[in-house]
């Protein structure tokens, strides 16, 4: 039987390559017949769950409410704010037959559902006492990737997605942040570390007056856009007539914000994460967080196993999952499980069980010790702990010690990472920048749009600096 750990790629030998291996080996998912979308099989569905289940809670927690709308969209619904159809048309898939017959008007299956819930809301709102309004839904949504890629960027995906409205601006804002602070806090339930910031006007969400993102550092040091949160003005309630009587009897338009998550999380804490030997998962969000490999040998089996269903029943609280597999080496489960990214791996044989003694394996640093049985349930908790944090820990260090400060754009070269430098803010620099590097600005870090930049020179064209932004490749 062959090792999967072969058959995955070395990340520095090429990182593309890497994920794709990972997320086969790892049996995360797979390719439909649908070009663009693919299958999330069991074991990626259920990191994808877990992670579904903290957010829930850290949302409704919000006191924002679940709702669902229809999949389908009026194409009149998504013209109606240029702004928004534009950004959203390349992506747009349509349907113009149904029932047999071609459709009188056509329907968008929705990129995105501002078009799809607004007119509604229009009727939903009526006074002040209407305010606020703030709803969740989780669905599907589809967007045709030219490029799609497994988790990140496939056509179709889920995710959750809020739409609130707000009878001022101040609360609007307020809650634009507020939002992102818990998609702040998800992602440190992944042991990610995220830079938070405002969007530029070239890469904001189309039809919003700004938008807040969460930018995670891949392995590779590109970035993948974790999380977003748009303040979207008045936009959409002018086109859409969502109006309300304040207490004094005149009519106002509401504010409105909407925010979102995907399992592009998913890609996220495979590249965050992983090494050359597959997945390593928090535990937090591991479909199993203790494997227990038995080792047969010489007729014991019956006694391991029974020494095994013992330590499984006596950590009862964790995700715990005993490899019964016949006719497959020990070495073999060791390697399934670590591409798998288990946090711990017990291995228990005889001597095991003659020591009461257990065999701990780290799946985050790759250490093994001797644990007492009596000790186990306690060492295991505080392992779980620690694996947490260490994960955390060299993210952060590795997005820290990637993140370069530079002067003029000759200087990006082919340094790995995020860079920082001076900028003008205008559209046509960034559009040269992505032009010849591929390279878009990611956020300008809230802590830095109260600051002044450090080169008085944008680094880019030479003329006058607004603030200090980071820039990056990205998926």
């Amino acid at each position: 039987m062959s090792n999967n750990k072969q058959k995955i790629t070395p990340q520095a030998e090429n990182f593309s390559q890497w994920y794709q291996d990972v997320v086969k080996e790892a049996d995360l998912a797979e390719s439909s017949e649908v070009r663009g979308s693919g299958i999330v099989k069991p074991y990626g569905f259920k990191i994808w769950k877990l992670i579904k289940a903290q957010l829930e809670k850290q949302i409704e927690e919000t006191g924002a409410e679940d709702v669902y709308f229809p999949l389908l969209v009026p194409i009149a619904n998504l013209e109606a704010e240029k702004e928004h159809v534009e950004g959203f048309a390349p992506e747009l898939a349509v349907v113009t037959h149904a029932g047999g017959e071609k459709l009188a008007n056509s329907l968008a299956i929705r990129p995105t559902s501002e078009a799809a819930m607004y007119k509604t809301y229009a009727k939903w709102i009526q006074g002040y006492t209407d305010l606020p309004l703030r709803l969740n839904q989780w669905n599907n949504v589809m967007r045709w990737e030219k490029r799609p890629r497994a988790f990140l960027r496939w056509s179709e995906f889920l995710w959750q997605e809020g739409h609130s409205a707000f009878a001022t601006k101040e609360e609007a804002e307020k809650e634009v942040w507020q939002m992102m602070r818990v998609y702040e806090d998800l992602y440190k339930y992944l042991a990610i570390p995220v830079l938070v910031g405002r969007k530029s006007e070239s890469e904001k969400f189309a039809g919003a007056e700004m938008t807040i993102s969460a930018e995670v550092m891949a392995k590779d040091g590109k970035a993948i856009q974790g999380a977003t949160s748009h303040y979207l003005g008045t936009n959409f309630a002018k086109v859409f007539g969502i109006n309300y009587l304040d207490k004094l009897g005149q009519t106002q338009l509401v504010h409105q914000n909407s925010w979102g998550l995907s399992w592009r999380s998913v890609g996220a804490v495979i590249m965050a994460h992983g090494d050359d030997n597959g997945l390593r998962l928090p535990p937090n969000i591991a479909p199993i967080q203790v494997v227990i490999v038995p080792i047969i040998k010489d007729g014991n089996d019956k006694e391991v196993l029974q020494y095994c269903r013992e330590i499984q029943k006596n950590l009862k609280k964790l995700r715990v999952h005993i490899d019964q597999r016949e006719n497959i080496s020990p070495g073999y489960k060791y390697n399934y499980w670590e591409v798998k990214g288990v946090p711990v791996r017990l291995e228990i044989g005889a001597q095991e069980v003659q020591s009461k003694q257990v065999s701990l394996f780290r799946r985050d640093n790759g250490q093994r010790d001797k644990v007492d049985l009596a000790d186990l349930p306690q060492e295991v908790k505080i392992v779980m702990k620690d694996i947490q944090q260490n994960l955390f820990n060299q993210a952060q260090e590795f997005t820290k010690s990637h993140i370069h400060r530079i002067e003029d754009v000759a200087e990006i070269k082919d340094q790995v990472g995020f860079f920082e430098a001076s900028w003008s803010e205008t559209k046509e620099s960034e559009a040269l920048l992505k032009e010849k590097y591929s390279i878009t600005s990611r956020v300008l870090l809230s802590k830095k749009a109260e600051q002044k930049p450090k080169n008085k020179k944008c680094f880019i064209t030479g003329k006058e600096a607004k603030h200090d932004w980071i820039f990056a490749q990205s998926y």
